[in-house]
């Protein structure tokens, strides 16, 4: 049984938050909801309770792809320095998939082939197959 990070349920429900105002194309609650968890991760990591989670999630909400890497940035760099191998591949191939938009594929392949490397040291199979994919779509 895996723990939940710290203010994992906060941190999901305000990911809801955004995800559901965004079907309703309520861009008012999706800002107050993006601002509220951009609050709640730098709260925590002032409080000691940072997480690799927390910042990937942001991450994953952020539109402008600089600043999303950035933050990807932030996430990793938490994730190797707790050895969660499983961070390290996920925020990798989603940092990967930014590279790619942005039309420098090489560099996207490149971080890939790291994800999957740190993948192969987890039983995520859903996690390996998005690697994978990438891998095979864009070499």
């Amino acid at each position: 049984m895996t723990m939940k990070p710290p203010l994992y349920d906060e941190i999901h429900q305000l990911a809801l938050d955004i995800v559901n105002a965004s079907a309703a194309e309520d861009q008012r609650s999706i800002w107050s909801a993006y601002h509220d968890l951009e609050l709640l991760c730098k709260s925590a990591e002032v409080n000691g309770q940072s997480h690799p989670f927390h910042w990937k999630t942001l991450a994953d909400f952020t539109t402008a792809a600089s600043a999303a890497l950035n933050i990807y940035k932030k996430a990793l760099n938490s994730a190797e320095q707790y050895d969660l191998v499983k961070y390290v591949a996920s925020i990798k191939i989603a940092m990967a998939e930014l590279y790619a938009e942005a039309g420098d594929s090489e560099k996207g392949v490149m971080i890939a082939k790291e994800a999957n490397e740190a993948a192969k040291l987890t039983s995520d199979l859903e996690l390996k197959r998005e690697i994978s994919e990438f891998l095979l779509q864009h070499s």
